[in-house]
């Protein structure tokens, strides 16, 4: 994969795994059981085999070990960063990261700009509140 596939990949993921997040903010992790391509998921797909686990119940420690693993066996320097983003992009959906924190933790593995003028990395108090309600009572930061 070259650079500009890469970008191609990478923003078509972020709309993915944005929308997922909202998703699954609103919903719960149980109603992305449909969008789980399961064909997918059995070829090892990096993002749909993690939402796999992460929908049935996994454990974050394991769905992280299983995944870590299966990127870190890609050769290709912009496809083993891909799987990387999508790994975290997992992990962060299974934790109920708001989709703009979200867009910003994966946009920090790459060097590109955020496009999106919705995406907001800085403080937003409402969207902060949000998450602290999410994680009752503790922020990231002090998990």
């Amino acid at each position: 994969m070259n650079r500009e596939e890469f970008i191609k990949a990478y923003h078509d993921f972020i709309d993915t795994a944005l929308g997922l997040a909202a998703k699954a903010r609103r919903e719960g992790l149980l109603a992305l059981d449909g969008d789980v391509d399961r064909e997918k998921a059995g070829q090892r797909d990096i993002f749909h085999y993690g939402l796999q686990f992460a929908v049935d119940g996994a454990a974050s420690e394991i769905i992280d070990k299983i995944i870590t693993n299966i990127a870190a066996q890609e050769k290709d320097e912009y496809t083993r960063l891909l799987k990387i983003i999508q790994k975290e992009a997992v992990m962060c959906i299974q934790q109920g990261y708001n989709p703009n924190l979200l867009h910003c933790v994966l946009n920090s593995y790459t060097d590109l700009p955020i496009v999106d003028e919705e995406a907001r990395c800085g403080n937003d108090e409402d969207e902060d509140e949000a998450q602290y309600e999410h994680d009752e009572g503790r922020y990231d930061a002090e998990v």
